[in-house]
């Protein structure tokens, strides 16, 4: 049947996936080399990387575990309270970490938890001691659970949400008490979701650089990527870098692989999912809504404080002094230009292999080469990826002369996965709806993508360029290592600033860059929008 066909588009996908592979491959490669020309076996370089690897891992483990241990109890107690405007505005603000940069997150978080932030001087008012300096493993573990735990939150909440009503009724009637609820009616739920999100929770923690870098403190707290990062820029160590580098790929290959394995349904795919609530026994006692309302209120104090800190904290007379910058406009205009190219790129290039991927899927033909593509840039950080290709091209060109191209190669390629995942799955349902019609209706090749497809895709469209383009604005990985004071970032600028312990003109570049990042993801998500419904009507 002629609409089985996967058509032309199912070979610019595999052209695609081929180049995608063989970056990633020279990349490796490269890596490779660089680690067998050293010569170093001393007790003391294996016993160094023996230990950035534990830290790293245990760091990562136990992030990924406290943001759980937050997010499981606050899921339930907003589940309980959904009707509740507060809680629908507290799911609303848990959005916010998915798009904030990085650097205006430790920012926030310094603002809250520093020895001059909020917590610090209501101390002092009272007449206690202001807290120690928010720095080392547990400022780490602080910020990595402030930007897992709104993640986890509204996943355990779409999973929870996604349990037959008809259960919920016969809890009620039944009379189960809260425990007994979570164990035979929310666990079987709970747990086909958990294991893959504290994968992927892990994985994100493990790969972590910038909080790490501007929150660590000392070697003490340093963890693979960072080690890469000074070993690459400050040391100049290939070998060093390459050892490192490989490791951490190793790493990040298993998780990739694990986080595969369990996720057959996929957590993304729960995260969807809405339902109405049943009212159960003793959810309006007192004791029930006072525990609810403390687990509220020390998730927001983790997660949601953090971001009125930086809108505090940032306007001021040291807003109007950052603005008469010139290095400041330099870095929002490269800013702008490297995250708009990089989200349309990852954007389009994840347009054309989800595509490819459909029509392959329709016809029968493989598709693990696309597959493998984006996953391999799951488990290829950016730290890493960027150290391939400095090694790569070193010899051959002036890396900090092409700083601006890689850069904008790097922020697409750590983009692309997630714009794939967002596209694939709704193009896999409308080929499942649509197919049949269009055949029947003759409408095939671009007519069909401009009339049929394109206005249903255009949310998710939106929302892949809106998240591409800010995960861009925000990225600091590749510019640290490609980064000059002839080039520099916005995120580049703010950490710069940071260092040079000059807090005001901190807190106001972290607020612009947060202003910049949401009105480029809004812009993007909107405009979508509203094409579709245009090209609906």
């Amino acid at each position: 049947m002629s609409w089985r066909r996967p058509g032309p588009v199912s070979g610019l996908g595999l052209g695609l996936a081929a180049g995608l592979l063989l970056l990633a491959l020279a990349s490796i490669g490269a890596l490779i080399g660089a680690a067998g020309t050293g010569y170093d076996t001393a007790s003391h370089t294996t016993g160094y990387i023996r230990h950035v690897a534990g830290f790293t891992f245990f760091q990562a483990a136990l992030s990924a575990i406290l943001a759980l241990a937050l997010a499981l109890p606050a899921a339930r107690a907003c589940w309980r309270r959904a009707s509740s405007w507060n809680t629908n505005l507290l799911i609303l603000f848990a959005f916010l970490p998915v798009v904030m940069p990085t650097t205006v997150a430790a920012t926030g978080l310094i603002g809250v938890w520093g020895q001059r932030g909020v917590i610090s001087q209501l101390l002092q008012s009272a007449g206690a001691p202001p807290l120690p300096p928010v720095y080392g493993l547990g400022a780490v573990l602080l910020a990595h659970v402030f930007f897992n735990a709104p993640l986890m939150l509204r996943i355990l909440a779409g999973a929870l949400g996604g349990i037959p009503q008809a259960q919920w009724r016969l809890a009620a009637q039944w009379g189960l008490s809260d425990l007994e609820r979570f164990w035979k009616i929310e666990w079987p739920s709970l747990r086909r979701v958990i294991p893959g999100l504290l994968a992927l929770v892990f994985l994100l923690c493990f790969t972590s650089f910038s909080l790490v870098l501007m929150l660590g403190g000392g070697p003490a707290v340093t963890t693979l990527e960072v080690s890469i990062y000074t070993a690459l820029r400050f040391d100049f160590d290939l070998p060093m870098a390459g050892k490192l580098a490989l490791l951490q790929l190793m790493i990040c290959a298993g998780v990739v692989i694990l986080l595969t394995m369990l996720t057959g349904q996929s957590w993304a795919g729960a995260a969807g999912r809405t339902g109405q609530t049943v009212p159960q026994r003793g959810d309006n006692a007192i004791a029930t809504r006072a525990v609810d309302g403390m687990i509220l209120m020390i998730f927001v104090s983790v997660t949601v404080l953090p971001l009125f800190a930086i809108l505090w904290r940032g306007i001021g007379p040291q807003l109007v002094a950052v603005l008469a910058w010139p290095a400041f406009w330099q870095a929002t205009l490269t800013s702008l230009a490297i995250a708009l190219l990089s989200g349309l790129l990852a954007t389009g290039i994840a347009l054309v292999l989800a595509t490819a991927r459909s029509r392959r899927a329709v016809a029968g033909l493989a598709v693990w080469p696309l597959d493998l593509a984006i996953s391999l840039y799951l488990a290829v950080s950016a730290i890493v990826l960027g150290t391939g290709i400095f090694i790569l091209l070193r010899t051959v060109a002036d890396v900090f002369l092409l700083a601006p191209l890689l850069v904008l190669l790097g922020n697409m390629l750590v983009a692309l996965p997630f714009a794939y995942r967002i596209l694939e799955g709704r193009l896999a349902s409308l080929a499942a709806a649509q197919d049949r019609l269009c055949a029947a209706l003759d409408i095939r090749g671009w007519r069909r993508f401009r009339l049929v497809t394109l206005p249903a895709l255009a949310p998710e469209i939106g929302y892949a360029a809106g998240l591409s383009s800010a995960l861009s604005l925000g990225d600091m990985t590749i510019v640290a290592l490609f980064g000059s004071q002839q080039f520099q970032t916005l995120p580049w600028l703010l950490y710069q600033t940071m260092a040079r312990y000059r807090a005001g003109e901190a807190a106001a570049l972290a607020l612009w860059l947060l202003g910049l990042t949401l009105l480029l993801f809004s812009v993007f998500v909107l405009s979508a929008k509203l094409a579709g419904r245009r090209n609906h009507a």
